[in-house]
């Protein structure tokens, strides 16, 4: 962040840096470049984060770009370090005085954990205090270029049970993994509800039904051992028009019955911007599309969409994303600077 500071000061940027502390303490940093006028006019955001997920398994440095084979490899290069990229360098082609409206690069730190920066750049930003959100979003993920008019929310939540350990022939311990088997039996249940129940789809999205995903784990305890603690995690992706509430309240009434402690920490809403809106009409008039379409991802929208207009556009594949050797295609970088660049002439350029 401190180098994208100097990259967006160098291209004539007002520069505010919104830092806050992240759940395990750590601070973080997000920027918000701004250049253009003070006409009243809210002008448009370029929306993209730089935090990754982790690099396991590569078999090459993760962290360092490589060029090979037409792609460009490293982590990031597609989640979205790549489309950061192509938002800076066109901003960079913009002098203040051609803009008749500001234009804004918005870069976010933990967007891959829960969003906790974009929620922090909507909380704190004394820019966007002062100026007012931008009129106007564009998302930059991965979706090849298309135009991205909703996706599916985040939900996130742990039921934890606590036992004692003790060596499994004396009898004395207490079995965690016991005292969830209830519970996820009940989750069980609500898994095939949602992914069966034909009226909880949508068939908008591919596929038509929302994500209630179950994981445990005992930290490996070995088999002679009475697990001390047990820990469920849910992933549930609730669609536009879904009462994410409802699941949330069951989980956690399940959870209480049994005896179990809840802690929901993600609880991102999904996102759908009509087709009709402007934002979304002016993508498929620069890509050419008619139809814009949707994705079962999530992304900072599930915050900024709350203050702006979004759409969801950006260069490379979201088959790339979160990959070993991640790469994305070195077409794709002058192709996002082309599309980014034709949403700053269509609603910033005097």
């Amino acid at each position: 962040m401190d180098f994208l500071t100097e990259t967006l000061e160098a291209i004539d940027c007002e520069v505010e840096r919104v830092e806050y502390r992240d759940p395990a303490g750590v601070l973080k940093v997000n920027l918000i470049g701004r250049k253009g006028p003070d006409t009243g006019k809210r002008g448009l955001a370029l929306l993209g984060h730089i935090d990754t997920v982790p690099a396991i398994g590569w078999s090459m440095d993760p962290f360092e770009a490589r060029i090979a084979d037409g792609k460009m490899y490293g982590r990031g290069s597609c989640d979205m370090k790549g489309s950061v990229a192509c938002m800076i360098e066109a901003a960079s082609r913009y002098a203040t005085s051609n803009l008749g409206a500001p234009l804004y690069v918005v870069i976010t730190a933990d967007e891959e954990v829960g969003y906790f920066g974009a929620s922090a750049v909507a909380e704190k930003s004394e820019m966007f205090k002062k100026h007012g959100f931008p009129q106007y979003g564009v998302v930059g993920e991965p979706t090849e270029l298309h135009a991205v008019y909703a996706h599916k929310g985040a939900v996130r939540f742990t039921v934890t049970a606590h036992g004692r350990a003790a060596h499994s022939s004396t009898g004395a311990g207490d079995n965690a993994n016991l005292k969830l088997i209830p519970f996820l039996a009940e989750m069980r249940d609500i898994y095939h509800e949602l992914t069966n129940d034909t009226q909880y789809f949508n068939d908008e999205f591919t596929p038509p039904f929302t994500d209630w995903n179950i994981t445990i784990s005992d930290g490996e305890c070995a088999a002679n051992i009475t697990s001390p603690l047990s820990v469920c995690s849910i992933n549930y992706r609730p669609m536009p028009g879904d009462d994410s509430q409802v699941w949330i309240d069951r989980a956690r009434d399940s959870a209480e019955r049994h005896g179990l402690v809840f802690h929901l920490y993600i609880d991102a809403p999904p996102v759908r911007t009509p087709p009709d809106a402007e934002i979304i009409q002016a993508a498929l008039k620069i890509t050419g599309e008619t139809e814009p379409t949707t994705v079962a991802y999530s992304t900072d929208a599930a915050v900024f969409s709350q203050h702006m207009e979004t759409v969801i556009i950006g260069p490379g594949s979201i088959l790339q994303a979160h990959t070993v050797d991640e790469w994305m295609a070195l077409d794709q970088f002058p192709q996002g600077v082309s599309i980014f660049s034709q949403f700053v002439e269509r609603f910033c350029v005097a």
